[in-house]
């Protein structure tokens, strides 16, 4: 005769875990126009143009690019503005970030091609640029389908 499982204790989160994964307050405003600072950068580069892609892709892709990182952060600065909305400001982070991660890259890669170390630290000083939206994604992300409580802004 076997002797039935005893029920698992929920595990405790590590100290790491709860440094890692415990909520930050942010202002919204600080949010909203980080957001809206990266739609002033997708205007002015689909303007001006972005000198990385001109070297590394086809003509028109800096465009394509700019209205991508444009329209997601129109989308994540709505969706951050009320907490009833983290669901469609969840999207325009990965938008933002996706673009950002181009960016920086193509800027890293032609940066060790050639040797150019001023370059490099262009690309190092974007890779901060990168940080907000794919943290906020990740974070956004990993609340989803978690229940909230009701009353929130």
């Amino acid at each position: 005769m076997t002797l039935p499982a005893a029920p698992l204790k929920p595990r405790r989160p590590t100290r790491f875990e709860l440094w890692a994964w415990g909520p930050v307050i942010v202002l919204r405003f600080a949010l909203v126009a980080t957001y809206l600072l990266y739609v002033y950068f997708a205007a002015i580069s689909f303007v001006a143009g972005v000198p990385a892609f001109n070297l590394t892709t086809f003509p028109g892709y800096t465009s394509v690019w700019a209205f991508v990182m444009g329209t997601g952060a129109v989308v994540a600065a709505i969706g951050s503005i009320t907490d009833r909305w983290e669901h469609v400001e969840k999207w325009g982070a990965l938008a933002v970030a996706a673009m950002m991660l181009g960016y920086v890259g193509t800027i890293h890669v032609i940066g060790f091609v050639t040797g150019d170390i001023n370059r490099q630290a262009v690309a190092a000083a974007l890779t901060i640029g990168l940080v907000l939206p794919a943290v906020r994604f990740v974070w956004l992300a990993a609340q989803t389908g978690k229940k909230k409580p009701r009353g929130g802004v």
